[in-house]
């Protein structure tokens, strides 16, 4: 089991309505690709820290570096104090390319930058495994984290083509095509809520039950105590390539 995260990172739109990044995958990547996801990704050993414990915890600094790679958001503090556009670019232009390569752990770039992750800030939202009919499984951590208020989303441009900001119900309709079934559930529970703060009470209030679909004769069922009501599955994008 290959252990991931990814963050749902939330605001109010422009017109009001709750809006979730969502980045577009590269196309010739094996899994998911040309999907648009959430950012997030497989934990590295080096985002583990002995001193974070629980079951969703010791995953946020896997969720923030993602999140950093692949959009350039940093969901954090510098100094006690939020992170503008400004700032936002500085660490960017040092750091971002030196995650992509490899170059630098998460642990080194905390004690570099003196960037805080608050865990109070990030929180969990639901937690999928892949059903036991797939050849590799992931047991996926998904969290909540508002979006810094003046920071500039931008692509990676290597394993991200593309994001956007969007209503997640509207998605849906225009490109259930290109998701995969945990994404296009999760932005059906999240758009249970209407407003950020709206959002993070209901997270705040429900109990995350691990979702392990069932897979009968191509049928996905899911536990319907996990709170997702009608599993919608047809014309959805099948995930690694070759797998149905």
């Amino acid at each position: 089991m290959i252990n991931s995260a990814t963050i749902l990172v939330i605001r109010d739109g422009v017109e009001g309505a709750l809006e979730v990044l969502m980045v577009k995958r590269h196309h010739n990547i094996v899994f998911a690709g040309g999907a648009y996801v959430f950012p997030g990704g497989k934990v590295d050993a080096s985002d583990l820290d002995s001193n974070i414990t629980g079951d969703f915890d010791q995953f946020i600094h896997t969720a923030f570096r993602e999140v950093f790679e692949e959009s350039g958001l940093i969901i954090a503090t510098q100094n006690g104090h939020e992170i503008d556009a400004s700032v936002q670019k500085t660490i960017s232009d040092q750091y971002r390319e030196r995650f992509l390569n490899n170059d630098i752990d998460i642990s080194q770039f905390l004690k570099s930058t003196d960037v805080q992750i608050n865990l109070d800030t990030i929180k969990p939202f639901a937690r999928w495994v892949t059903p036991r009919i797939y050849p590799k499984r992931y047991d996926t951590r998904f969290f909540l984290a508002k979006a810094p208020v003046s920071q500039i989303a931008s692509p990676d441009h290597g394993e991200v083509v593309g994001l956007s900001w969007v209503k997640p119900l509207d998605f849906i309709d225009k490109y259930k095509e290109d998701m995969m079934f945990p994404t296009i559930m999760n932005l059906k529970l999240l758009a249970q809520s209407s407003t950020v703060a709206e959002a993070f009470m209901q997270a705040k209030g429900r109990k995350i039950i691990t979702v392990e679909p069932e897979v009968i004769n191509g049928i996905r069922t899911i536990d319907p105590a996990a709170g997702y009501g009608e599993v919608d599955q047809s014309n959805m994008h099948p995930g690694a390539k070759n797998i149905s």
